[in-house]
């Protein structure tokens, strides 16, 4: 006989003459030794070849008739059989598995709760989880620790596996280990059962026709986000958002429990988005609903949003690309279109000059003050690409600006009491005001 086996029989021996496994549970503290067999048949070979050879050494010592015993006990019935061949008292009753208590004789039973708590949820695949009471992964480990087993797998992986191939079979799902549509979670102390829907991603772009609404949602200041007469009790500043205009219709659809808007930058609350839009993705956390017609949802948002949102190219996209979404937004240019008055009238040659300075420039920005209440004080440099300038009339101008990704427009001008160099109010000696701002193209490139 191969060694492994003959040491896995002994090491066996030892266990059932003190204890009663079943078959998963003996199975399962072997299981590195070999591929091809469930823990359930690898632990009732085990039994077998351990009944056929000690029947007929039960007169040499008592353990051989104790692991007998307690493999009969267990429910083997070879070992019931050969016990009565050899008029040996036979258990009347199974009894309960040491380690596991009979767990997996409720794999049916957790099945059907599973089956029953996925009604109605729309997936494609799947993974289930366990959560494990502390007092049976402490029998396990005393039984290794004792028996010093080295070869075993965790209880809770072969749960998790046997039930997902019951649920596969009833489903037709199948397990995904990287990114399941949706995971089952299993309390065995509670014998309760959750699900885990993973967040749907949609990838799009929008643009902003009016300068009264921020991108995302905005709590309100005085009671944020409870409710309060300052807010009329909604716990927002602003009654709409970018964010939920998209969201609202989507949400619906997918049945989803909210949402979370990933944008490639933002504007200004009183800046419009114009041209091709500013790439967004859109997360719907908890979806029942996974599939769905985007070009079906483009129109219903635009018809609901009309004159204030518009969304174009909606595809399906993934967390991962929420990330690059963040690193291309900084690297990206854009560009803006700004309506600027300043305060004393300047010749065309002191404007020529603003656009020699900037263009290509790199400017120092510090945090602007307006913002400073919700974010870092930081230092920043960001670079303009291209400037025009339209002179209107003495002290009106009208500029086209390309820059780098995070780069301050209305600072860029106004110098923000210098915390912003170099400036149009630096470099014409006057004060500059933007009164109007339009990002009109934001130079990014479609995912695939």
């Amino acid at each position: 006989m191969d060694l492994k086996k003959q040491l896995m029989l002994e090491v066996a021996q030892r266990i059932l003459a003190e204890k009663i496994l079943c078959d998963h549970c003996l199975g399962r503290q072997f299981a590195l030794l070999g591929y091809g067999l469930s823990n359930k048949k690898r632990g009732e070979i085990i039994k077998n070849a351990l009944v056929l050879q000690l029947i007929d050494k039960l007169a040499e010592n008592e353990t051989n008739l104790r692991v007998l015993t307690n493999i009969a006990l267990s429910g083997n019935r070879l070992a019931r059989e050969s016990l009565e061949r050899k008029n040996q008292p036979v258990p009347e009753r199974k009894e309960n598995c040491t380690i596991c208590k009979d767990l997996f004789t409720k794999l049916d039973f957790y099945t059907k709760k599973v089956l029953d708590k996925l009604e109605g949820e729309e997936y494609t695949t799947f993974l289930v989880g366990a959560k494990i009471t502390p007092e049976l992964m402490e029998r396990e480990d005393n039984l290794r620790a004792k028996y010093q087993i080295t070869t075993g797998e965790s209880i809770k992986s072969e749960f998790t596996r046997e039930l997902g191939k019951r649920i596969m079979s009833v489903t037709g799902k199948e397990p995904n280990f990287d990114q399941p549509e949706i995971t089952i979670l299993v309390d065995l102390q509670q014998e309760k059962i959750t699900l885990q829907r993973r967040s749907l991603f949609i990838y799009g772009r929008y643009n902003k026709y009016i300068r009264t609404i921020p991108q995302t949602k905005w709590p309100c200041y005085e009671c944020n986000g409870k409710g309060c007469k300052s807010c009329n009790f909604t716990g927002k500043r602003y009654q709409e958002s970018v964010e939920e205009l998209i969201a609202a219709p989507v949400l619906k659809i997918t049945k989803g429990t909210g949402t979370r808007f990933h944008g490639a930058g933002r504007e200004d609350i009183d800046a419009l988005m114009l041209g091709s839009g500013r790439p967004f993705i859109l997360e719907i956390r908890e979806p029942k609903v996974r599939t769905i017609d985007l070009k079906k949802i483009e129109r219903v948002i635009n018809r609901k949003a009309r004159k204030k949102v518009a969304v174009s190219r909606l595809a399906f996209s993934s967390k991962k690309q929420v990330q690059t979404l963040k690193q291309q937004a900084e690297q990206s240019q854009k560009t803006y279109r700004a309506k600027i008055e300043l305060e004393k009238p300047k010749t065309p040659n002191e404007i020529r000059q603003v656009v020699e300075t900037l263009k290509n420039a790199v400017i120092e920005q510090a945090t602007p003050s307006r913002v400073l209440h919700r974010r870092a004080n930081l230092n920043r440099r960001k670079k303009v690409f291209d400037i025009t300038i339209k002179q209107l009339d003495p002290i009106h101008l009208l500029a086209e600006i390309t820059g780098q990704g995070g780069l301050y427009i209305k600072e860029l001008i106004s110098g923000d009491g210098g915390r912003t160099k170099p400036s149009f109010s630096s470099i014409l000696e006057c004060e500059a005001r933007c009164t109007e701002l339009d990002v009109i193209k934001i130079h990014y490139k479609d995912f695939k």
